[in-house]
């Protein structure tokens, strides 16, 4: 018990108390003997020391493993407790796969490389010199391909290749000025040696197979003709399945209370939509709620502070007749008596 008592003076130490006055240093006491007045306070203590709790002890191992599952702090992720100070799962996270890279020449350095002394210009320029695009097409110049021309050749003034000559203008290439007869004309010659070379027939046209069979005819077709709509309704058809198709056709069948429920709750064109509109059998001018009672008393009642008895709330037409009487009595002279008695006890004398 005492060694407790001990600990727990130590813990808790007031902070000293200031008997010094508070303008000390500032002024000159001229009375050192009388006590300046007001009520020494501890010192010490600031606002941000009051706004600032003291921080709580930590929480042992046992209970933080089960707090970061059920509630972990902010910022961290939440870990199952059985998981809990696993070192695979430490493992884990500090692991990085990969090779490292080392670093080389950075993107600046190779757009905007430092610039050669002459001495390693000189030696770069060797070493290039074993390269053979090097020599025919060094950088910043043009191909050179007058070795490979015959010699005592001008390159400025000769050229190679045939002249093209103009025949005529792509418009007159894809519509000649020509009637359709001679054009057609034109197109069929030769062509009976594209159809046996190329096989290029015409649309419709049908192709000569050479049968020497005494029955066969030209024009004959051979099958059965396929039944179809150019519609598309028979692809239409085989699309759908067999009970989608019975479905459409089959007469819909809707429960009555369901239908009642898409009518209350889906909206109507044209309609407000109004869920509860069958469940309120009220007028149209009902209004819902309790009537709540006022008081007997207003907000000029509390201004001045009215006792029971004498609030003016609801008295607006007796006030209202009650001047209109002090008015009508003011024109006829009456202001000038104590009250109304002494009034009518002097005009029964007159």
């Amino acid at each position: 018990m005492a060694a407790s008592a001990v600990s727990f003076s130590s813990a808790a130490v007031l902070p000293p108390i200031n008997t010094e006055s508070i303008y000390s240093g500032k002024y000159k006491d001229r009375n050192p003997g009388i006590i300046s007045a007001g009520k020494l306070t501890a010192t010490g203590d600031s606002a941000r020391q009051c706004l600032e709790p003291p921080k709580r002890p930590a929480s042992p191992e046992s209970i933080r493993r089960f707090r970061a599952t059920l509630r972990p702090d902010a910022g961290m992720p939440r870990v199952f407790y059985g998981k809990a100070y696993d070192p695979h799962l430490r493992w884990a996270a500090e692991m990085t796969h990969g090779v490292a890279i080392q670093p080389s020449l950075t993107a600046g350095e190779l757009a905007n490389p430092h610039p050669m002394s002459l001495f390693k210009y000189r030696l770069n320029e060797k070493k290039e010199q074993l390269y053979f695009s090097h020599n025919k097409a060094p950088l910043g110049k043009s191909h050179d391909q007058s070795t490979g021309l015959p010699n005592n050749l001008d390159t400025l003034k000769f050229t190679f290749g045939i002249k093209t000559e103009k025949d005529g203008t792509a418009g007159e290439l894809v519509s000649p000025d020509k009637a359709r007869e001679i054009v057609d004309e034109e197109s069929e010659a030769g062509r009976e040696l594209y159809r046996q070379t190329h096989h290029d027939f015409l649309v419709g046209e049908s192709v000569d197979r050479k049968y020497t069979y005494p029955s066969y005819q030209k024009g004959k077709m051979y099958g059965i003709p396929t039944p179809h709509d150019n519609t598309g309704r028979k692809t239409q058809q085989t699309l759908k399945w067999l009970h989608e198709v019975q479905t459409e056709k089959a007469s819909k069948v809707v429960s009555n209370r369901v239908d009642n429920w898409r009518e209350r709750t889906q909206p109507q064109i044209g309609q407000v939509h109004d869920p509860i509109s069958d469940t309120l059998n009220v007028p149209h001018d009902h209004t819902f709620g309790i009537l709540v009672k006022p008081d007997a008393y207003g907000a000029g009642d509390l201004l001045h502070g009215r006792t029971a008895g004498t609030y003016l709330r609801g008295k607006d037409r007796q006030r209202g007749v009650l001047a209109a009487i002090r008015q009508h009595l003011k024109k006829a002279n009456y202001h000038n008596f104590h009250d109304l008695m002494h009034t009518f006890k002097h005009y029964d004398k007159v």
